[in-house]
């Protein structure tokens, strides 16, 4: 059976936006309204009419806002039957989380429906096997939708961005964008397919009723183009320069990101020198890579993490929304938050020079435990790893910063404490090791985090700060090889942090 006038102009756009090359399933936000029920008919038809089509699952959610809400959901379980649409059903009551967040009801509705749809394609993935890029979420969005968001967005002072927001993306699809309310409705009844009617469409009460039912009308009688016509074309033009602000801005982030262990963070300085017009969009984007989403991120908070980043050195923090907070040191920057700022600080200190992570308690290492080969250490969420080893020949050694040899028959590998008395070696006189640490510029947070190899209670080394028995320069090394490279008593054991299992190139001696 040939596909309706209406759906091949679907699968044209789709195909035309290559909105569904490699996915393997589509998860349908499905109210039981018109534009909905059209978008899930318009897919079974796809479905029906080409092999090889993506896999249809449809989601609704039931508000509680309204008493006909249980006829809604009944009304799209049904469609989903006579479709073969697997289908899914979450209760939430919007009042009760909306007082919860302090927000209004569209918006709270709209934050839980997504959340809802968001949690079945990622449980889509696991059941199916695949990879959750392949899942893609569709949203029944049509033409009149575009003008609504682009209108009201335009009138809260969005920029390029918010005008642009009803385009589809990496994760979210909307195949009715290219056609009119009333091109679904006549589709529907050509199919004699029955819909949910929301009777509060019909109320000004909220925002986006009052643009669809006042303000658009009126605008429609002094404009010289159907307005949704014209929103299109100017969407159009903002879209494409909007795409290509998108991969400039992709490429920056990039460029600027450094990923230790699992966190995440910026170089403020590059941050800072890009064109404002990318520089902001870099910002949204760590966000977003961190948290998931935008919400709540305003242009105020870019604002705030941009003066931040005008700070050249020392430690500055700035509040930003859901009791998150932003922290730049030492020209870095990074978000974090409820987990607190220890393990991102932990991750900084690393990338400056100084491996640092949370370890639970410490680990004692034996002479005696190594002849059969090294131990390694790892610390947890830092990717830094410290191997233990015995050196046989001593005239090879290679000493530097991040790697440490000693005579003794036990070492212990904990967290250095952030204040205490440290003597370096080739210093005539012990120092203060907080003053050390601030001297240096190890990150604030990372201090009481840092490694320290000890054997009694004297530190001997500090990976990244120094050492306190060992060599300094070429005259020093002859001396310790004379006085302790050579000893009957101990064994020679060698420290050696790194990253991932790769030894750091740099070193300072």
């Amino acid at each position: 059976m040939p596909l309706t006038d209406f759906t091949a102009k679907i699968k044209e756009y789709c195909t035309g936006s290559d909105l569904l090359s490699g996915v393997s399933c589509i998860v349908t936000g499905l109210s039981g309204g018109p534009d909905s029920v059209a978008l899930i008919c318009s897919l079974a038809e796809m479905r029906d009419d080409a092999n090889g089509f993506p896999k249809i699952m449809a989601v609704h959610v039931n508000h509680g806002l309204r008493p006909s809400a249980g006829e809604d959901e009944a009304l799209a379980e049904h469609l989903c039957g006579k479709l073969g649409v697997e289908f899914v059903s979450y209760h939430f009551d919007v009042r009760e989380e909306a007082s919860k967040m302090g927000r209004g009801l569209e918006e709270t509705g709209r934050i839980l429906r997504y959340k809802a749809f968001t949690e079945v394609a990622d449980q889509k993935a696991l059941s199916l096997g695949v990879d959750r890029s392949s899942i893609k979420i569709a949203t029944a969005h049509h033409k009149g939708d575009l003008t609504e968001t682009f209108l009201m967005n335009l009138f809260r002072g969005s920029g390029l961005d918010g005008l642009t927001a009803m385009s589809s993306d990496k994760a979210l699809i909307r195949p009715l964008i290219c056609v009119t309310k009333d091109e679904i409705l006549s589709y529907l009844e050509s199919l004699n397919e029955p819909y949910a009617v929301d009777e509060t469409n019909e109320h000004n009460d909220f925002t986006r009723n009052k643009w669809r039912n006042e303000i658009i009308p009126s605008i429609s009688e002094v404009s010289v183009k159907d307005p949704a016509e014209a929103v299109l074309d100017t969407y159009g033009l903002l879209r494409q320069d909007a795409d290509y602000l998108t991969k400039v801005s992709e490429d920056s982030y990039r460029s600027c990101v450094i990923t230790k262990g699992k966190y995440r963070f910026l170089k403020a300085q590059d941050v800072s020198g890009l064109d404002p017009a990318i520089r902001s969009r870099v910002i949204r984007l760590y966000w977003k890579d961190l948290f998931g989403n935008l919400t709540d991120f305003e242009t105020k908070h870019l604002d705030i993490v941009t003066e931040l980043i005008a700070n050249e050195s020392g430690t500055k923090y700035a509040d930003l929304p859901f009791g998150r907070k932003a922290v730049v040191v030492n020209g870095l920057l990074g978000f974090y938050g409820d987990e607190g700022p220890c393990g991102l600080s932990c991750a900084m200190a690393t990338y400056l020079g100084f491996p640092a992570g949370v370890m639970d308690g410490y680990v004692l290492i034996r002479a005696g435990e190594l002849q059969s080969g090294p131990k390694t250490v790892k610390l947890s969420d830092s990717g830094v790893f410290i191997e233990v080893s015995v050196v046989e020949n001593s005239d090879s050694i290679v000493y530097n910063n991040l790697s440490w040899i000693g005579a003794c028959d036990e070492l212990v590998i904990g967290a250095c404490p952030s204040e205490g008395i440290f003597r370096k070696a080739g210093s005539s006189c012990p120092s203060d090791l907080k003053k050390i640490m601030s001297d240096m510029k190890v990150p604030r947070d990372a201090r009481g985090h840092l490694i320290a190899v000890s054997s009694g209670d004297r530190i001997l080394f500090i990976p990244g700060i120094g050492h306190s028995e060992g060599f300094i320069s070429p005259k020093s090394r002859e001396i310790w090889n004379k006085e302790k490279g050579h000893s009957d008593i101990m064994t020679l054991m060698k420290v050696t942090v790194s990253e991932k299992e790769q030894v750091w190139t740099s070193s300072r001696l």
